[in-house]
C-alpha cells in the first residue's frame, strides 16, 4: 500500500513531525507544540488532558527517516575506465580456449551498475576512459538507456597506462563540478576500473602524495576496482598510497558483486550524510540558543582621562 507524504506531517502546522504525540481518546497524532486546550481533530474536539497525550516514538522515527531522504544531497559518481590493450587479455587460459577479457568484465560491471541507477534524479554519473591520455566520454548525467547502449560500443585500443595522470584529470573535473554548484553539499565518488597496469616508480610516488591531498580537500570517496588477477599487489600498493579503497572483481557472478558493492556504497553515503546533517542540526540548535541581539544601540562609555 502506498504511503501518502502527508502521513509524515502534522495535521495542524503541515510540517514534518518533530515531537508527535497521539491523543488517546481519538487516536490522532499531532505535534505537541500545535495542541492547545481542545483537540484539533474535527471529529474529536474534546478538552485536552496531559494524561491523554502519549509520545508517538514510532511516528517520530518514520518522520526522521522521511526528513533524511528529503535532505539527502545528490550523489555524483565519476568512473575512470582503463582502455589500454592489457585489458583485452584474459586471466584464464586453457588449451584452445581463451576466457573473457578483463575489459569485458569491466563493461559488465558498468552495465549492471548503470542499470541500478537508471533515471535516478539524485544520482549522476560521468565516464572517463584512459590509456596514456584521458577522454571524458560524457559529463555528469542522469543515466538512461542511451548510456547502456554507449557502453556496448567501447573498445580497448590504447597502449600504455598513465593512471595517475588520469586521476589528476578526474580530480580537475570534480573541482569544476564543485565550482559550478557552489557550496552545495554533495556526495562525490571516484571509481577506477583497471587491471593495475601502470608505470609505477619514485616519481609516481610523489604524484600519489599530491593526489591524496587533493582527494581529501575535495572530500572524495575513492575506490579502485581491480579487474582480474594481474597486478593485484601493485594495485593494493597504489590504494595504500592514495588512501583509496581496494575492490577485486575477477568475473563470475557480476550481479552478486554489484549488489555487495552498491550496498556498501549506500551504507557509506547514509553514514556520511547522517554525520553531516547531525553536525548541521547541532550548529542550528547552538545558534538558536544564542541570546537575541538588542535593537537599541549599545552605549559605549566615553574614554576617561588618564590620571597623571
Amino acid at each position: 500500500m502506498a504511503t501518502n507524504n502527508d502521513d509524515f506531517k502534522c495535521k495542524v502546522c503541515k510540517n514534518i513531525y518533530t515531537s508527535p504525540v497521539v491523543h488517546r481518546l481519538c487516536g490522532i497524532s499531532f505535534d505537541r507544540t500545535c495542541i492547545g486546550r481542545i483537540c484539533p481533530a474535527q471529529e474529536c474536539r474534546q478538552i485536552i488532558n496531559e494524561n491523554d497525550l502519549i509520545d508517538n516514538y514510532t511516528l517520530l522515527k518514520i518522520a526522521d527517516e522521511y526528513r533524511f531522504i528529503l535532505e539527502m544531497p545528490p550523489t555524483y559518481y565519476l568512473f575512470l575506465l582503463d582502455t589500454s590493450t592489457s585489458m583485452w587479455y584474459s586471466d584464464r587460459w586453457l588449451p584452445f580456449v581463451i576466457g573473457e577479457s578483463r575489459f569485458t568484465y569491466a563493461i559488465e560491471f558498468l552495465n549492471d551498475f548503470f542499470k541500478l541507477k537508471l533515471n535516478k534524479m539524485t544520482e549522476k554519473i560521468s565516464l572517463v576512459t584512459f590509456d596514456t591520455s584521458s577522454l571524458q566520454r560524457f559529463d555528469f548525467e542522469i543515466i538512461d538507456e542511451t548510456h547502456l547502449t554507449f557502453l556496448q560500443h567501447l573498445k580497448c585500443e590504447g597502449k600504455d597506462t598513465a593512471l595517475f595522470d588520469s586521476i589528476d584529470f578526474c580530480l580537475m573535473k570534480i573541482e569544476q563540478l564543485k565550482t559550478l554548484l557552489g557550496n552545495q553539499m554533495l556526495s562525490l565518488y571516484l571509481f577506477i576500473l583497471t587491471d593495475g597496469g601502470n608505470n609505477f616508480g619514485k616519481a609516481e610516488s610523489i604524484h600519489a602524495t599530491q593526489i591524496l591531498w587533493r582527494s581529501k580537500k575535495l572530500h572524495i570517496s575513492g575506490h579502485i576496482i581491480q579487474i582480474g588477477d594481474k597486478n593485484r599487489k601493485k594495485t593494493r600498493t597504489i590504494c595504500d598510497l592514495i588512501k583509496f579503497k581496494y575492490n577485486h572483481f575477477k568475473g563470475g557472478n557480476v550481479a552478486e558483486f554489484i549488489k555487495s558493492f552498491t550496498n556498501s556504497i549506500t551504507t557509506e553515503i547514509r553514514t556520511r550524510n547522517a554525520q553531516v546533517l547531525s553536525s548541521m542540526y547541532s550548529t542550528t540548535r547552538m545558534i538558536n540558543q544564542l541570546p537575541d541581539v538588542p535593537n537599541s544601540p549599545i552605549k559605549v562609555p566615553s574614554k576617561q582621562k588618564e590620571l597623571g
